[in-house]
């Protein structure tokens, strides 16, 4: 059997320079100059980090705060698809374009609750059988509401946190 070298090395080159190629896509992508050391920071918030692994901190039932108190928006649609419950640990981390990317780093232990869902001014609310009333988001309620046809007055099931006192909280499913 002829083995066709010149072919061979055609394509060799060709897949050898579209691998060169993702390299050189994957170091922008995650901020590593050529010799593999971070780049610069192009944006004032991953400066404030004062790390390229992200930045840490605790969903407060609408944003991140990490430890110095600072907050960041966290998408509603994210927090609401992902149960995020007030207390749960993220990291967050910023593309140099200024993209945030949030990352769940584990559940905080969850307790489970029935309530009614209302509304209170221009948000929604349940009142929870347990005698407090949880501010929900509004993403979480209209995915319900689109796609399981729930209603004001209707019982829900919430998450909240286990081991401490919240003003948020989660639907985890409609009762």
């Amino acid at each position: 059997m002829e083995t066709n070298t010149d072919g061979n090395a055609e394509r060799a080159a060709r897949l050898l320079e579209r691998i060169e190629q993702d390299i050189r896509d994957l170091r922008q992508l995650l901020g590593v100059g050529a010799a593999g050391y971070a780049a610069q920071p192009t944006y004032a918030l991953q400066e404030q980090s004062g790390t390229d692994d992200g930045i840490e901190g605790i969903f407060d039932g609408e944003r991140m705060v990490d430890y110095n108190g600072k907050g960041y928006q966290v998408s509603s649609n994210y927090a609401s698809k992902s149960k995020l419950v007030e207390g749960d640990p993220l990291k967050l981390y910023i593309t140099p374009d200024g993209k945030f990317f949030y990352k769940q780093l584990g559940p905080i232990e969850r307790s489970t609750i029935p309530g009614v869902l209302r509304a209170e001014g221009n948000h929604y609310v349940v009142d929870a059988e347990d005698g407090n009333t949880y501010s929900i988001l509004t993403a979480s309620v209209t995915y319900y509401m689109s796609l399981f046809n729930l209603h004001l007055g209707d019982k829900v099931m919430l998450l909240i946190p286990a081991d401490h006192p919240s003003r948020w909280a989660v639907i985890d499913n409609m009762l």
